[in-house]
């Protein structure tokens, strides 16, 4: 089974190299190709990036954000498995392992998600009450918690590759902060995900991060996703008081 990995990023060192490295480590003995989207960077990344995967992976040009790069990059995979990773991210070393026995396990999953861990901007473990809530619920998933809240971690997120082309393309950042969780939702309303109960990535929660930066802006956005896949009065009302204790407390409790 083969797996397609994908990143990107615009100036992303030094977190980049890490999270390069950590697919490196992550691929060893499965068929894996990487694919690095750089948008113009100044600052060697994708120097760094062909030093690791080689040049013929690495692909420089303007984008949109995120999820214009996954998008990009996704129609040059061949793997039948696809992950993409934020550049400020990591894998963990047996996470592609776990990912691709699952889905060899089960020919019928046609998405997965797994249990992840978080970082602090120099690799220590952080936001523990934060991790330990995402992982329960994960490990208990449902479509009506997912539709309440964003239940899943991106850095432990797989699908298949026949299944991503009927699911569709990311949202750009410009248009959506929340675009993974609408993704999510789009997947989860044609198929239940298949749940890998290891960690599979680490996710960096940092004040230059996306989610540092924006977190009042991805809560709106996030009710707004809700709004565009759901009517149930119930689960508006449950959105909209997750979205809001994300854009008060989010970044003040871990």
């Amino acid at each position: 089974m083969k797996i397609s990995m994908i990143t990107s990023s615009r100036n992303g060192m030094p977190y980049l190299a890490q999270c390069l490295e950590s697919i490196v480590v992550a691929a060893r003995g499965l068929d894996v190709e990487i694919f690095y989207e750089d948008c113009c960077s100044t600052d060697g990344s994708a120097e760094c990036a062909r030093g690791l995967i080689g040049s013929d992976r690495v692909n420089v040009e303007p984008d949109e954000g995120f999820g214009d790069a996954v998008n990009r990059a996704v129609r040059k995979c061949s793997g039948d498995i696809i992950g993409a990773l934020p550049a400020d991210d990591m894998l963990a070393p047996d996470s592609l392992r776990h990912v691709a026995a699952a889905f060899a396990a089960h020919p019928q999953a046609r998405w997965a998600i797994g249990m992840y861990d978080i970082i602090d901007a120099n690799g220590a473990p952080a936001r523990p009450l934060h991790k330990a809530y995402k992982n329960f619920a994960v490990r208990h998933f449902s479509r009506w918690w997912l539709m309440a809240e964003n239940i899943i971690p991106f850095v432990s997120f797989y699908i298949r590759r026949d299944f991503r082309q009927e699911v569709g393309d990311l949202l750009n950042e410009s248009e959506c902060l929340a675009n993974d969780y609408d993704y999510f939702i789009r997947c989860v309303k044609r198929s239940r995900p298949l749940v890998i109960p290891h960690v599979l990535g680490r996710w960096r929660y940092h004040p230059t991060s996306q989610t540092g930066r924006n977190i009042k802006r991805m809560s709106w956005d996030a009710w707004r996703v809700c709004r565009q896949h759901t009517r149930n009065p119930l689960l508006l009302a449950a959105n909209a008081v997750c979205s809001l204790r994300n854009a008060l407390v989010f970044d003040k409790v871990g």
